[in-house]
Order: structure tokens, then C-alpha cells, then sequence
């Protein structure tokens, strides 16, 4: 994203992560499209204020934001690494594939597009997190405590 900002590019993250998660690298782009974790006096709820945009929802906010923008989705670079986001790479005239899901993978190759392996950085967790039920307000008892 350095790289395209370098440029002039203008940057915009579209992700499921949650905004506070997200946070460390917001420098980076220009506008974010996230989950947002609601709050009440300064304390998280675990409820979504914002429901995290996927699958076909990507692409259009993307069409949505090059329109108030003023920016050619064919002149756009799109980078994603699972098929369910077929539809936002299908949208720009740049798709790219970065460390992609086997699905994404072989579409990927079958149009030519451009495929990135990124290597992770270091002293992350090599395990994901466990991922829980979505707005729970007794997670002990989910949990089974």
C-alpha cells in the first residue's frame, strides 16, 4: 500500500475485520470499509454497530466509492485471497490474487490473472483464532461455563 500511495494511487480497504483490529494500519490507506464493534461508555458491547461487507457487498462499495471518487474501476487494482471475493476482482480492470484459497487460485490462473505470494510477518500467531458466534452477550454460557 506504501507503494500505491507513493504513486497517487488512492487506497481504500474493504475488510471483515473489526475497527479496532484494524486500527495499526489505517495510516496506510485512505478510506477503510470495516466491521465496527458497538460501544456504551467507552466499553465495547461485543455487538456490531457495522456488519463486517462481504461477498458481492464488496464490489459494490467499491463501485459505489469510484463513483463519488471520480475513479476508473478499470483503471483499479484489487487484491484478495479468497473466491468469495470473486465479484470485487471480477469489478476492476487490475485483479489480484494474493497468497489465494485453492478455488481462487485456479481462477486466477484459468483468466490470467496476476497471483502474489506474500509471506507472513513475523511474531504473529501461526494457529488462527477461533472464531465464536456473532453477537453474543453471555459468551460463557455459548462456551458451556
Amino acid at each position: 500500500m506504501r507503494v500505491h500511495r507513493a504513486l497517487g494511487h488512492r487506497t481504500l480497504l474493504i475488510t471483515g475485520a473489526l475497527d479496532f483490529v484494524i486500527e495499526p494500519i489505517r495510516p496506510l490507506f485512505d478510506d477503510i470499509v470495516c466491521a465496527e464493534m458497538e460501544a456504551r461508555d467507552g466499553l465495547l458491547t461485543g455487538h456490531l454497530s457495522t456488519l463486517p461487507p462481504i461477498g458481492e457487498a464488496r464490489a459494490l462499495l467499491l463501485a459505489e466509492y469510484a463513483d463519488d471518487h471520480a475513479l476508473s474501476l478499470d483503471e483499479s487494482v484489487a487484491y484478495a485471497d479468497s473466491a468469495s471475493d470473486l465479484a470485487m476482482l471480477e469489478a476492476v480492470g487490475f485483479p489480484v490474487a494474493v497468497n489465494p484459497e485453492a478455488r481462487l487460485s485456479a481462477i486466477a490462473r484459468r483468466r490470467g490473472w496476476h497471483v502474489e505470494h506474500w509471506s507472513k510477518a513475523k511474531g504473529g500467531s501461526a494457529r488462527p483464532l477461533p472464531l465464536g458466534p456473532f453477537d453474543v452477550k453471555t459468551p460463557k454460557a455459548v462456551m458451556g461455563r
